[in-house]
């Protein structure tokens, strides 16, 4: 595998590394960036591309601050991007945003306030959202948190699982609970999944994650309603399965019981569309957990850092 190559060196500071995965979006990156560099808090501002061609870099390298760094790879996949990104910071923590999202101009400064207040957080998962001039344009996902922390339990079974469209995690933490799983995730062989599998991680080892109304983030990124967001809405409905059925296959009976409560909750709502005359609503998110679970077997799982290995032949 070829090695990352370095555009920009920002100076070394503490505080908050923030990254941003982009591939292939050179037209949204340069927003993002801009808004990122009219706000402060944070140490140095990585930008991990793997774009096929130059448009990305060349958009980036329009901006001259010295907190900004661009590095470009080969590599695919949104969770081993964002691997990546944890690997070339040099802050305590990553907090990470979507080239499709705006930040606040508060985003860092309240960031770094909530893990300053307590040191036993791991993870913050701020409020993704949507901003009422795309409203109604397409299919946009957003995150609007419900209960401010979870410690020793899980969350509801369709709410209150953060997005990394906004969020920011303890790199300590991560000695205990490992990265992404590079094989969950957009552009992941498994699809999505990389964030309820994270946060699941962090739960189980009994570590708190604290979902921040303060920290906003809006998100911009839209699909055509139709194909376009039914697709993607199947990739979130197999990714989520693949995620929590690798812990399912590892004999954890905690996440058989958030598993089958996913696909009750879903079962549940088609089989009502249907006996009331309705179309049958969510029928193609249960075929893709459905699907989603299967190909789970696709893969070995690694038992001591509970990722998946490499396909099974």
């Amino acid at each position: 595998m070829d090695s990352p190559s370095r555009v920009v060196q920002g100076p070394p500071s503490p505080g908050i590394s923030v990254v941003i995965a982009t591939r292939n979006r050179p037209a949204q990156i340069g927003g993002c960036v801009e808004a990122l560099l009219r706000t402060n808090g944070y140490r140095e501002l990585i930008v991990i591309d793997q774009s096929d061609g130059s448009a990305t870099e060349e958009a980036v390298a329009t901006f001259d601050d010295p907190r900004l760094r661009y590095v470009r790879t080969p590599t695919r996949g949104v969770t081993i991007a964002r691997n990546l990104g944890i690997a070339e910071s040099q802050g305590e923590f990553v907090a990470y945003t979507d080239d499709d999202c705006r930040v606040t101009e508060d985003w860092a400064k309240n960031i770094a306030e909530i893990f300053a207040r307590d040191e036993s957080v791991a993870v913050v998962c701020g409020r993704v959202r949507i901003p009422e001039a795309i409203q109604g344009s397409g299919y946009t996902l957003g995150f609007e948190p419900q209960v401010r922390v979870w410690q020793g339990r899980y969350p509801p079974l369709d709410a209150d699982w953060g997005i990394t469209a906004n969020m920011a995690l303890r790199k300590s933490a991560l000695v205990r609970v490992g990265m992404f799983d590079p094989m969950l995730g957009a552009g992941a062989p498994l699809r999505s999944g990389g964030e309820p599998d994270l946060i699941y991680r962090v739960l189980r080892a009994g570590l708190k994650v604290v979902n921040a109304r303060e920290v906003v983030v809006d998100h911009y990124g839209t699909r055509k309603s139709g194909s376009e967001a039914q697709q993607l809405i199947k990739g979130y409905g197999a990714g989520t399965a693949a995620a929590l059925y690798k812990h399912v296959r590892l004999g954890d009976r905690v996440a058989l019981k958030i598993y089958l409560g996913f696909l009750w909750s879903t079962v549940r709502r088609v089989a009502l569309n249907i006996v009331r005359g309705q179309r049958p609503l969510g029928l193609g998110y249960l075929a893709a957990f459905v699907e989603g679970s299967l190909q789970s077997y696709r893969f070995r799982i690694d038992r001591r850092s509970r990722q998946y290995a490499r396909r099974v032949e």
